[in-house]
């Protein structure tokens, strides 16, 4: 996962839009048919199609679904639905007395993964914002501990297959410390199918409130639950990938894959 993570932070950074399946093999130090599994394991597709999605022009265009090439018509495997994430996201309905934490290995980097009784409360990339100072600043008057629950093992067991085939998981409980506004803004964000995008505008109408789009865009950023509350997929209307609290470059990964 870290050799995959470096690899994929350096396609970005270094905008290898033109690179091959063998300059990449060599880059690993692997072989291609290794390339290729080890993208194909985590994110679920082609290393050099990955390439082509993340630097399209159009990854973020709003009104378009995930388009096919023409080499996906070959491949039975994408007639088969994405497996479902379903989510349960709920208020606390009041401070919890205690909450655990762990931090899991992940190809896009490490993720610190919080629970309390209720659910899943906190799920962040390590490397952009300390877990732990944002757990302890939301729940100043928790006993907060490092310690490996079953729920969290769940939700990174969710992360694992998220981007890859596989049977449908059980109901994830979320059970975050916010307002009703910012709970519904999260739920419209985990109604949208993988590879969708919408914007802020869009998210305002569904919620009945077209001037309501700054109010949204706040929401979007103060999502504690990266990835399974998917605000990645929001991007501007004009196109623009736009920021991300984890990174837009984080941002643009994930994009490129769901693509």
């Amino acid at each position: 996962m870290n050799l995959l993570f470096s690899t994929l932070k350096w396609m970005l950074d270094s905008q290898q839009i033109g690179i091959t399946l063998e300059e990449l093999s060599k880059r690993v130090d692997l072989g291609e048919w290794e390339t290729q599994h080890l993208f194909q394991e985590y994110l679920g597709k082609d290393p050099i199609r990955f390439v082509q999605d993340a630097f399209s022009p159009s990854l973020a265009q709003v009104s378009r679904q995930a388009q096919l090439s023409i080499f996906d018509l070959f491949d039975d495997s994408l007639s088969d639905s994405k497996p479902s994430i379903d989510l349960d996201i709920h208020l606390l309905e009041e401070i919890p007395s205690e909450i655990q934490y762990s931090i899991f290995p992940y190809f896009l980097g490490s993720v610190f993964i919080a629970s309390n009784e209720s659910g899943i409360c906190q799920l962040t990339f390590e490397d952009s914002e300390v877990g732990s100072i944002r757990l302890r600043r939301t729940f100043p008057k928790s006993t907060i501990r490092e310690e490996k629950t079953a729920l969290q093992e769940l939700a990174y067991q969710t992360l694992m297959n998220y981007f890859v085939k596989t049977e449908d998981l059980p109901v994830l409980p979320i059970a975050v410390k916010a307002t009703s506004f910012q709970v519904s803004v999260w739920n419209e964000l985990a109604k949208l199918p993988n590879g969708e995008l919408t914007s802020y505008g869009a998210i305002a109408q569904n919620l009945g409130d077209i001037n309501a789009s700054r109010a949204v865009g706040t929401a979007v950023g103060a999502n504690p639950i990266a990835m399974l509350i998917p605000c990645h997929r929001v991007v501007h209307q004009s196109g623009k990938v736009g920021n991300f609290r984890w990174g837009s470059w984080r941002k643009q990964l994930l994009l490129g894959i769901e693509k």
